[in-house]
């Protein structure tokens, strides 16, 4: 069974297990003024790392509103008014590259693109969809959905051109592969190519809302538009696919104020043809290799939606988020959800972070300075997010189970939210988005941190399990394997340590003194005087008498 989401007898489950859960918390905490003020170092740290990440959140949430409340609609009318004067695209190419999908997902799929190009064929020139495929059942199943299209629409109607390529070494060479066809048909340059994944869905009227943003002068190379996502699953990966498609539309709101993006999603992007017929774009996309301190350089399998932003990118071409343009991703998740949604984000955010290091040093010249503080903070995010989860299992190894607990109530009320942004944006509510986002921005993270040191290692579990590491052939690789796990433990071991020492948990700075200043300064004694009871009976002329100092114990030693 197809669905969006989880039905609301769950939902409502989801709320009393929170509610419950923040209860249980506040009890373990006791009083919050007593709690926040014995533990001051730890609630001062901690507030200030949440201000920062409070305030870019409240910048992306701002940037978001506007952008698709007052700057993309004065686009579009520009777009409208443009094509009235320069008339309609001449051509449009849609481009699919499917592998192995199952028949009623291929259905779905092509009688989406043909009633889109059905839609707009009387406003252009030539259609043409163009299909890179994984086996013969592939294009079984395609020529069965064009056939009985073209037996409903008539002998007169509008009959887009079917051509069907064999690619079965991977996306890329079947990306490439699929271009080639295309250039082959000498292409209007002023014309578009659509590139589409075997699993999206075209909503009804998207094309119709695209293509006139080409039109527009100076003049846009690039448009990627909204998703949504069904899923033929579980229900928390269902709403987990819902929250991440809420959370990448404020994103490129957020992004496209600045006229630019920082993703062109593979799953439905939209290129001017003159793209295309650029061989460097080709190259760009057919292999990608990116440098690593590690691994010198290392070939990218997938991630092609980042090497057609970086192209377009470097060379300074122009590219929009449509907002109200909606393509459907069809989930099917088979076999253990949790492997599939880890592999997933292994995938998605290890693309993400492995590109970021090349697009910042674009500098803000090129991309404009939020874009590029925006890949410096994906990076710096890894270390910010970690810190509360990771103070929280500090605190709790020490038996400060109130810490932790503090910790835990505040992500709970935070992500709420955080997670009412996404509500707004994706335009639903949803119990689940809370705990979710805790635990994707956590496993995220963690997940980022791997990938910093391996790059290249990537599996999919969608339409058969496949690992793929293009590291493998590099020289001494057992060797740098073994540096690579290495540093990546030891890197969780310096956070440690370090978010350790700066709440207190581990004493080092304190206890210095006893360590570093000698044998002197630690047998050294103060003497302090006070008056004596029996005068000069007991002590010198003064009546003082020398004590040895008993140094009080430190303010923190409850902490």
């Amino acid at each position: 069974m197809l669905r969006r989401g989880v039905a609301w007898p769950w939902q409502l489950a989801m709320l009393a297990a929170l509610v419950t859960v923040s209860f249980f918390f506040v009890r373990l905490i006791g009083s919050v003024d007593a709690w926040a003020a014995s533990r001051w170092k730890i609630f001062i740290s901690l507030t200030g790392l949440a201000f920062w990440r409070w305030g870019w959140a409240s910048l992306q949430f701002t940037r978001a509103a506007i952008y698709r409340g007052r700057v993309f609609p004065r686009i579009r009318r520009q777009a409208q008014l443009a094509e009235e004067l320069s008339g309609p695209v001449p051509e449009v190419t849609v481009m699919v590259v499917t592998y192995r999908e199952k028949e009623w997902v291929t259905a779905a799929v092509f009688e989406s693109i043909l009633a889109e190009l059905t839609t707009i064929s009387s406003s252009t020139g030539r259609a043409r969809i163009v299909v890179a495929t994984g086996c013969d059942d592939d294009d079984v199943h395609i020529r069965r959905v064009y056939d009985r299209f073209r037996r409903e629409s008539g002998p007169f109607g509008p009959h887009p051109e079917l051509t069907l390529l064999r690619e079965e070494r991977g996306k890329r060479p079947a990306l490439v592969a699929a271009m080639e066809e295309i250039i082959a048909a000498h292409p209007d340059p002023d014309g578009v190519v659509v590139f589409m994944d075997g699993d999206t869905v075209l909503a009804p009227g998207s094309l119709r809302k695209v293509v006139p943003f080409f039109r527009l002068t100076p003049a846009i190379d690039a448009v990627t538009t909204n998703e949504a996502g069904i899923v033929k699953g579980p229900g928390w990966f269902c709403e987990w696919i819902s929250l991440r498609m809420a959370q990448r539309h404020l994103y490129m709101c957020s992004v496209a104020l600045s006229g630019t993006l920082l993703c062109l999603t593979g799953r439905l992007s939209i290129y001017r043809a003159s793209v295309v017929l650029d061989p460097t774009f080709r190259d760009q996309v057919g292999r990608d290799v990116l440098d690593h301190w590690l691994w010198d350089t290392y070939e990218m399998f997938s991630g092609d939606d980042k090497s057609t932003w970086y192209w377009l990118a470097a060379h300074r071409r122009r590219v929009l988020y449509v907002p109200d343009a909606v393509a459907t991703t069809i989930e099917v998740v088979d076999g253990n959800a949790l492997r599939r949604a880890a592999a997933n984000l292994r995938r998605w955010s290890g693309n993400s972070f492995s590109n970021s290091w090349r697009g910042i040093r674009l500098g803000p010249r090129r991309l404009g300075l939020f874009p590029w503080w925006g890949l410096i903070d994906q990076r710096l995010s890894i270390v910010t997010t970690l810190v509360g989860p990771l103070t929280a299992f500090v605190a709790t190894l020490c038996g400060r189970y109130d810490i932790a607990a503090g910790y835990l109530l505040w992500a709970i009320v935070t992500r709420h939210l955080r997670a009412a942004a996404a509500w707004i944006h994706g335009r639903r509510f949803s119990a689940f988005y809370a705990p979710l986002l805790v635990l994707s921005e956590w496993i995220g993270s963690a997940i980022k941190l791997w990938v910093s040191f391996h790059p290249a290692r990537q599996t999919w579990l969608n339409r058969g399990a496949r690992m793929m590491d293009s590291t493998r052939a590099a020289g001494w690789y057992p060797l740098r394997r073994a540096l690579a796990y290495y540093t990546f433990a030891v890197s969780w071991a310096l956070l440690l340590v370090v978010i350790s020492v700066s709440i207190g948990f581990l004493p080092i700075l304190r206890e210095a003194p006893l360590f570093l200043g000698g044998s002197a300064s630690r047998h050294a004694v103060r003497t302090w005087t006070r008056p004596s009871p029996a005068g000069t009976a007991r002590g010198g002329a003064d009546g003082r008498v020398a004590r040895p100092a008993v140094w009080p114990a430190s303010s923190d030693a409850n902490d």
